[in-house]
C-alpha cells in the first residue's frame, strides 16, 4: 500500500510529491513480452506435445473399435496480452475556513487490469491432406536413412513395412495374419548386422540424373559369424553373394536382380497395426464390440516380441506416458515400458514423413495492436 503525507504547505513539497507520482507512473511502461517468452515457449510446448500424444494414442484405440479417428491439428498459436493500469491523487493543502485550518490531506487511487488472450488455430486433417498424411505409403528412402539415423531396423521394417522382396511382415486386424518365418529370420539378422556396424545406407548417381537409394552391406572389419549372417541376409533376399550395394525400390517384390523392394505402409496401416496390439475388456469382445484374440496360425519360436502394449484399465492409471478415457476405461502406455515409448515416438516421426506435397493454407489472423 502506497502512503503519502505532506510535510509542510510549502510549493517545495508539492514538487517533491509531483516527482515522485510520476516515477510511480513511468516505472509501468517495462516491456512485459520478454519476460512471457520463457514461461509461453515452453507452457505451449509441453501443451502440444501432451495433447497430439492423446489424440494419436485415442484415434489407435478408435480404430480397435472401427471407429472413425479424427485428426485436429494446431496451426498457429499467439499470445496476447493487454496491461493497463490507472492512478489519480487529488487533495488540499493548508486549507482554511471560518472555524480555522483544516490541516493538509491527499487522496490517492490505483487500478489495473491484466489480460491474457492466446488465440489458437486448429486444421482439420480431411479431404487431400487426409489422403497425403494417412494414406500415402512412406517413402522407401526416408525409412532407410532412419536406419543411418541410428532408429533400430527391426522397428522401422516392422512398424513401416507390409513385406520386402515378398516376404510378409505380421498383419493385425480382423483380416490379419502372422509374419512369413523367413521375415522373421531376416530382421533378426539385419538387427545384428546393423548393432555390428555393417550396414550403411548410401546415394547412388543413375542415367537419368536421378539419386538411387542403396544398401550397404560393410565387409571390413566382419568376423566370421557375421559374414555367415551376412550371407544369410543375401540368400533370404535373393541377392548374389558378392554384392555390397543394392537398390532400395517401392514395390511387392524385386523387379530386377540385386534389388531390394519394399512395400511401405501408410500411417493408417500402421495405426491398424497397432491397435491389434491394444488390450481391450473382455466384455466388449464378448459384446462384439471389437475383435479379440491373438492371430491364429503364429508359431512362438518364430514370432517377434510385440511392438509395444496398450493396456486398459477402469481406475486411472498413475504412472503412465500417456493415456485417453475412451468407452468408460483408461487405454495407456506404461511410462516404465520402453519399448513401447519407443514405438509411439517413432510412429510419430512416421506421420512427418507421410507429410507430402503441399500444405494447405492457412488462415491469416488480424491481432488487434494496443
Amino acid at each position: 500500500m502506497l502512503r503519502l503525507k505532506w510535510l509542510n504547505s510549502r510549493p517545495r513539497g508539492r514538487t517533491m510529491t509531483a516527482g515522485l507520482l510520476v516515477l510511480l507512473l513511468s516505472s509501468g511502461c517495462a516491456s512485459l513480452g520478454p519476460t512471457t517468452i520463457n514461461r509461453d515457449r515452453f507452457d505451449y510446448i509441453t501443451a502440444i506435445s501432451e495433447s497430439w500424444k492423446k489424440q494419436t494414442l485415442l484415434n489407435i484405440v478408435k480404430f480397435r473399435y472401427a471407429d472413425a479417428p479424427v485428426f485436429l491439428e494446431v496451426g498457429q498459436v499467439i499470445s496476447g496480452y493487454e496491461v493497463e493500469g490507472t492512478f489519480s491523487a487529488g487533495g488540499t493543502i493548508g486549507t482554511k475556513t471560518a472555524a480555522g485550518a483544516l490541516g493538509d490531506f491527499v487522496n490517492l487511487g490505483a487500478g489495473a487490469r491484466y489480460l491474457d488472450r492466446p488465440t489458437v488455430t486448429y486444421t482439420p486433417l480431411t479431404g487431400p491432406e487426409f489422403i497425403k498424411t494417412m494414406m500415402t505409403p512412406f517413402p522407401p528412402g526416408a525409412l532407410m536413412f532412419l536406419i543411418e539415423a541410428g532408429w533400430s531396423v527391426n522397428i522401422i521394417m516392422q512398424v513401416g513395412l507390409q513385406s520386402i522382396n515378398g516376404l510378409r511382415n505380421h498383419k493385425g486386424g480382423f483380416l490379419g495374419h502372422p509374419p512369413d518365418p523367413e521375415f522373421v529370420k531376416l530382421i533378426l539378422l539385419l538387427r545384428r548386422l546393423q548393432d555390428a556396424g555393417a550396414l550403411g545406407i548410401g546415394l547412388q548417381r543413375e542415367k537419368n540424373n536421378e539419386e538411387a537409394i542403396m544398401l550397404l552391406f560393410h565387409t571390413r572389419r566382419l568376423t566370421p559369424e557375421l559374414a555367415k549372417d551376412a550371407a544369410t541376409v543375401k540368400e533370404l533376399l535373393r541377392i548374389q553373394p558378392d554384392v555390397t550395394e543394392v537398390r532400395i525400390t517401392y514395390g511387392a517384390d524385386a523387379q530386377e536382380e540385386n534389388e531390394v523392394a519394399l512395400l511401405t505402409r501408410s500411417g493408417f496401416q500402421v495405426m491398424m497395426e497397432l491397435a491389434s496390439l491394444t488390450s481391450v475388456p473382455p466384455e466388449h469382445v464378448a459384446e462384439h464390440r471389437t475383435y479379440g484374440g491373438d492371430l491364429k496360425g503364429a508359431d512362438e519360436k518364430q514370432a517377434l516380441p510385440p511392438l509395444m502394449m496398450i493396456r486398459s484399465t477402469v481406475e486411472e492409471p498413475p504412472d503412465a506416458f500417456a493415456r485417453v478415457r475412451y468407452r468408460d476405461h483408461w487405454f495407456w502406455i506404461d511410462d516404465r515400458d520402453f519399448q513401447s515409448k519407443r514405438v509411439f515416438t517413432f510412429l510419430m516421426v512416421l506421420f512427418t514423413l507421410s507429410e507430402t506435397g503441399q500444405k494447405l493454407q492457412q488462415p491469416i489472423l488480424t491481432i488487434r495492436a494496443n
